[in-house]
């Protein structure tokens, strides 16, 4: 066959005047009889050989709209490969029960009080129903013993609040900075800290450092359960006015060393008057909700979650029934 249909699909589009030449954008195509009109978008009809072209061409990225009143702009071009692009990064929503938990858990130290109780009471119910094997796990609201954030606090404030730990001491968790300083009751720290790893525990250290107070390292680096018991007690530190012993005010540790330093202990009689951790005073625990490089945090993380739950079943839960008001659970 020969004519002019040989000629390529780019000379129609140009020479027919349907893309123009130095922008390459689409331009609306009248009608034969009413060429001074506008023409709606009903009225207008891809050419077959446009329709070829933009289904066709392997070259081009994107389709330039055709047949509107208004010169298409750098937004109305499509790319396929970003549409495919965006579509892989919707965020998904996890079906399995412990997925939704890990997401849950991402952020929930900036979230409401009623969202982060709610975290925790599954939390906390889920893995003592594993551990215990029964069917119906035990239930605890700890929403009256949250301490939960000033409404009128803004966002920048609250964003520095959360990025270090002193700051957050001193914005309300903290009762009383001068009974922080004057702490009297050993094996007992007024604000305990529990972390997800020993590196993490070093960095909130540093963050407490301007308190200016001794802080008991309760995590399994360099430091035996003997060496920290040792230190609870006030055993071997530096001595005080009148020979006092050292009470440490501040402890920052993780789930599995803190449950292993409240357990120790327990079973040499009613005289031991319990682990060489007591929570009896204890006014403050915070959890630290940092996230690790893979989006793991101490609630989510497999080898903290279940160590977590025990020691709080077993040393913060009965403490908050017991004294309630005077002491508070908080999330950062």
């Amino acid at each position: 066959m020969g004519g002019d249909d040989l000629a390529s699909d780019d000379e129609f589009l140009f020479d027919s005047g349907l893309i123009d030449s130095s922008t390459g954008r689409g331009t609306a195509v009248p009608s034969s009889d009413e060429e001074s009109s506008s023409v709606s978008d009903d009225e207008v009809r891809m050419p077959k050989t446009l329709a070829s072209y933009s289904s066709s061409s392997k070259k081009r990225k994107g389709v330039v709209a055709v047949g509107t009143d208004t010169a298409a702009t750098d937004s109305d071009v499509i790319l396929p490969s970003e549409s495919k692009k965006s579509r892989n990064k919707e965020e998904k929503v996890p079906k399995n029960s412990k997925k939704i938990l890990i997401h849950a858990g991402r952020g929930i130290a900036m979230d409401t009080q009623e969202h982060q109780a709610t975290f925790l009471e599954t939390i906390y119910s889920h893995s003592l129903k594993l551990s215990d094997g029964a069917d119906g796990g035990e239930t605890f609201s700890f929403q009256p013993h949250l301490y939960s954030t000033p409404a009128t606090t803004d966002d920048k404030t609250r964003q520095f609040q959360h990025s270090n730990l002193a700051a957050f001491l001193r914005s309300g968790p903290l009762p009383s900075m001068k009974r922080l300083k004057n702490w009297k009751h050993p094996q007992s720290p007024m604000v305990l800290v529990i972390t997800l790893s020993a590196r993490r525990s070093v960095e909130l250290m540093k963050q407490l450092s301007s308190l200016k107070l001794p802080i008991a390292k309760l995590f399994a680096k360099h430091m035996s359960v003997e060496d920290q018991l040792e230190l609870l007690r006030g055993v071997g530190g530096k001595a005080g006015n009148a020979g006092r012993k050292r009470c440490y005010s501040l402890a920052v540790g993780t789930p599995g060393r803190l449950l292993k330093l409240l357990r120790h202990g327990r079973d040499d009689g009613p005289e031991s008057g319990g682990g060489a951790l007591r929570l009896k005073h204890t006014e403050v625990v915070i959890i630290d909700n940092h996230e690790d490089s893979k989006g793991w945090t101490v609630c989510t993380l497999n080898d903290t979650s279940k160590e977590l739950m025990e020691f709080m079943k077993e040393g913060v839960v009965p403490q908050l029934e017991q004294r309630k008001s005077k002491i508070k659970v908080a999330m950062f």
